[in-house]
């Protein structure tokens, strides 16, 4: 049968239209038995509800806007996986937008979700200063932070540990007999990036070591802006520091390119670590020695979080810290 309308299943099942409907909109008790005869007339006339007519009525559109930096990196799409993994047994569906680390695109993404009337968002911000967020809030759009916080934001948030895990990190290229130590940092405009950083300086503070100012890059989170910038500084200013520390997995790629280029090996010329493992780890001799975020754990909470959101808009915001693990390899040259 074509064009099977609510009017057949009600007829096939011997119950009012409105019945089928309280089915289909799930906002009305009906019994167990009645509910099992509709659905098994919507199975038998292979009826497929008007998703778009439901949601005009219902104001519910079962999608979740998830916008993040950079889709292309394991990182996000482990969170992806984790987030899809819990609303999808809700029956939520994900809208993915990326933003390429740039603000104004963002603010753009964000209105267009608004506009499309999802019932939640779950951001990773390219900017600690997103006023935005309070139009949303104004608008009863639950937002659920990931992996990056924003500024006097009354919302739900999960990250990781960036302060202590870079600090770690740092505090063993230290231990390790590292003085000439560089950072590839990623973008001062979002709280990992800062946070990583402080992170770097208090180790490098408490170990009572100078921090350089030419060995203190910004890559902003990009494989081509990391690469440029370590090639400045080895290829132009002929400085070659004894360790680098990328902020993040991509940075870590643009820097490795470098080196390669330059023929100094790692870690025999130069020591390599990097926030969050990278991609291929696996097929890369030495593994780099890295701090392994649990992703796809923080897409999981980040689940779980904005579907209770969804539910209870009122409770107070929450705030998760996922721990990371630090990952020793053999990209780390021993000084005595």
């Amino acid at each position: 049968m074509e064009n099977v309308t609510i009017k057949d299943v009600a007829k096939y099942a011997q119950v009012s239209i409105a019945t089928v409907s309280r089915v289909l909109n799930d906002n009305y008790p009906v019994s167990k038995e009645t509910k099992e005869k509709v659905l098994k007339a919507m199975n038998d006339l292979n009826f497929k509800p008007n998703s778009i007519a439901r949601s005009l009525k219902s104001n519910i559109t079962h999608l979740i806007g998830v916008v993040l930096p950079d889709i292309s990196n394991s990182f996000f799409m482990e969170i992806i996986k984790g987030i899809d993994s819990i609303v999808s047994k809700e029956e939520y569906s994900l809208i993915l937008s990326y933003t390429d680390e740039n603000f104004e695109k963002e603010l753009n993404v964000l209105k267009r979700l608004s506009q499309k009337r999802v019932d939640a968002i779950i951001l990773a911000s390219s900017n600690i200063d997103n006023e935005y967020l309070d139009d949303l809030i104004k608008e009863n759009i639950p937002v659920v932070l990931i992996d990056r916080k924003i500024k006097n934001s009354n919302v739900d948030v999960i990250v990781s540990d960036d302060f202590g895990s870079s600090y770690m990190l740092t505090k063993y290229l230290i231990e390790m007999g590292h003085e000439d130590i560089c950072i590839v940092n990623g973008n001062l405009n979002v709280s990992t990036g800062i946070e990583r950083y402080e992170g770097f300086k208090a180790a490098m503070m408490d170990y009572n070591i100078e921090i350089k100012d030419e060995f203190v890059l910004n890559g902003y989170y990009s494989w081509e802006k990391a690469y440029e910038e370590v090639k400045k500084l080895i290829v132009d200013k002929k400085k070659i520091p004894s360790a680098i520390f990328a902020a993040n997995n991509r940075m870590a790629e643009g820097t490795m390119l470098v080196l390669k280029e330059n023929n100094l090996k790692i870690p025999d010329d130069v020591s390599l670590v990097t926030f969050e493992e990278i991609e291929n780890q696996k097929l890369i001799e030495p593994k780099l020695t890295c701090i392994k975020q649990n992703a796809l754990l923080m897409g999981k909470k980040a689940g779980q979080m904005i579907l209770e959101r969804i539910k209870n808009k009122e409770t107070n915001p929450k705030e998760i810290v996922v721990v990371s693990d630090l990952i020793i390899n053999g990209s780390v040259k021993k000084i005595n």
